[in-house]
């Protein structure tokens, strides 16, 4: 995750929202800053048309502001199959200690495809290295001859179609061994050059012989070899050496872990967290979704994790952001609505101004910067001012609001006073639309006077097609209002030509929006006449009622 700032607008987000995220992102790259624009609703059709006519991308999806296992760096697998040696595992998490000064390692056991089978640590390794009672020999049993060949650097100079090996690994300096009350069948035995001890253990069934401190052999002890089935090992240790080192050929698939715990790296980290705090194990497994290893990860990775990084942009209420807030680290805040609840620990950047859309904010920025935002970007931004202002009727337009939409248009190539009727066409109709989708095609929630209200906002262009569907839509509204306990839901039908909106409303303090707008309200069908604005009138209307 690093520096990557997120860049997002409100739930349920509108063309504003969506296009300011976009714009701000693309600004901040241009200064150098690694920034990606992000949504936390899905987009609306209005938005969904301005995207496909510049072939823009749709935002990236985020669910929530708490970091998973991904948002933060972890170590590098250190990958064995179950095959390889302990030693080889020793090595590599050595090495691996020795370039991350106190972090835990440990290898994990793989198949061929990266699944993981098991877990082998440091400590494991030590213990059974330097434990005098532990089962040396059963775990021998196990082991290959090519192991053995590999740990001890050697060659072999005869080798056998099957390895018979009982475990036990004797080492033999002296010429007496005929007095040696020792059972050699099916055991490994180190020796020097000795002609005479290297045909007795020969003779006496040995299954490996290991030859140290030896120049050269007799093809007669080649040939016993190849009677009694007896691989023969030369390396250019010495006895003491391979005393030390033999047993580090046990294969790590004979010591793994197979009850594992593991954490996928879609996992939340302060899941992850209370997960480790019930275990005593120094390193985890971290994996994908297809059960592959893909790095470990140790207490020390979740001390001081980054926090993801947001900018707000077209909001700065709790309600209306991305959930788990608190858990991340707001940077900026860049909005054109009423000053909300938004806390953070740091001082933060806050741009508000009375203007009519967050894009027209953004381009004022992109000016103060001396830059101009690509022919792509700055066509959305027009679509979302006018989208925002209601082709600049609403009472929330200013000046500016049509000065900024002149400049992006003229270098998006586009003739601005063509956008808002190809736009609404397209768009201000609730044809094709579900319950859902109308409610919540601009949905925000607020926090006024203490009580907890939603409001809703889609713009038509035909009236009758509200009242066809104003009593099913009532009762939907009346099953979302007693799921969520607002106190208040409102949903306002907008004209896209700016005269007014048509209001539907349920809830404990549906009186309040009778207060509020008793002197604007036309005909029975509880049309408002000049109420467009959200922000502007329709909040500060309730707020004054409650009052």
């Amino acid at each position: 995750m690093g520096d990557l700032i997120h860049i997002i607008g409100h739930k349920n987000p509108d063309t504003d929202s969506i296009m300011a995220a976009i714009s701000y992102a693309e600004l901040k790259r241009k200064l150098g800053i690694a920034a990606v624009a992000c949504r936390i609703g899905e987009v609306n059709s209005e938005t969904e048309f301005v995207l496909r006519k510049f072939q823009m991308e749709e935002p990236i999806y985020i669910e929530n502001a708490r970091v998973r296992l991904y948002d933060i760096p972890f170590d590098e697998p250190i990958k064995l199959t179950k095959n390889s040696t302990i030693k080889e595992a020793w090595n590599r998490m050595c090495s691996f200690s020795g370039q991350n000064t106190g972090k835990n390692v440990s290898v994990s056991v793989v198949d061929h495809e990266d699944h993981l089978l098991g877990v082998v640590s440091l400590s494991d390794i030590s213990k059974l290295l330097l434990n005098a009672k532990g089962n040396l020999a059963q775990l021998m049993a196990e082991t290959s001859v090519d192991n053995i060949c590999e740990v001890l650097d050697g060659s072999f100079l005869h080798r056998c179609t099957r390895f018979r090996k009982k475990g036990q690994v004797h080492l033999l300096s002296g010429k007496d061994v005929e007095k040696l009350d020792y059972d050699f069948k099916d055991s490994i035995v180190v020796v020097s050059d000795d002609l005479q001890t290297q045909r007795y253990v020969i003779d006496n069934g040995a299954s490996c012989l290991i030859l140290v401190e030896t120049d050269i052999i007799s093809r007669s002890m080649i040939k016993m070899a190849e009677e009694y089935g007896c691989d023969i090992i030369k390396t250019p240790m010495s006895m003491l050496q391979v005393a030390r080192l033999i047993y580090q050929a046990i294969s790590i698939g004979s010591i793994m872990h197979r009850q594992i715990v593991s954490f996928h790296n879609n996992e939340y980290i302060d899941d992850v967290y209370k997960k480790m705090s019930k275990t005593r194990f120094r390193s985890y497994p971290v994996l994908n979704s297809q059960g592959k290893v893909l790095g470990s990860i140790s207490r020390y990775h979740l001390l001081n994790y980054p926090k993801k990084k947001f900018i707000l942009v077209d909001h700065n209420e709790i309600s209306q952001s991305i959930d788990y807030l608190k858990d991340a680290e707001v940077l900026e805040i860049v909005d054109h609505h009423r000053i909300g609840d938004v806390t953070t620990t740091y001082p933060v950047k806050f741009r508000n101004e009375i203007i009519g859309s967050t894009c027209s904010i953004i381009a004022l920025m992109y000016q103060e910067n001396q830059l101009k935002p690509d022919p792509k970007i700055a066509g959305c931004m027009c679509y979302a001012i006018i989208s925002d202002t209601m082709n600049f009727n609403s009472p929330t337009c200013t000046p500016r609001d049509k000065e900024i939409a002149k400049w992006l248009a003229d270098i998006a190539g586009l003739d601005l006073a063509q956008l808002a009727p190809e736009m609404f066409r397209q768009v201000a109709t609730l044809k094709g639309k579900n319950l859902s989708e109308i409610l919540y095609n601009d949905f925000k929630e607020y926090v006024i006077e203490g009580k907890r209200i939603a409001i809703g906002q889609i713009n038509i262009a035909d009236v009758t097609e509200m009242l066809a569907i104003r009593d099913e839509f009532l009762a939907y509204m009346r099953t979302i209002n007693n799921a969520n306990n607002f106190d208040l839901l409102l949903m306002c039908f907008t004209d896209v030509e700016g005269k007014g909106s048509n209001l539907l409303y349920v809830g404990n303090l549906a009186w309040v929006v009778d207060d509020a707008f008793r002197d604007q309200v036309q005909g029975e069908d509880y049309f408002v006449n000049g109420v467009i604005s959200r922000k502007k009138q329709i909040v500060p209307g309730l707020s004054g009622a409650l009052k």
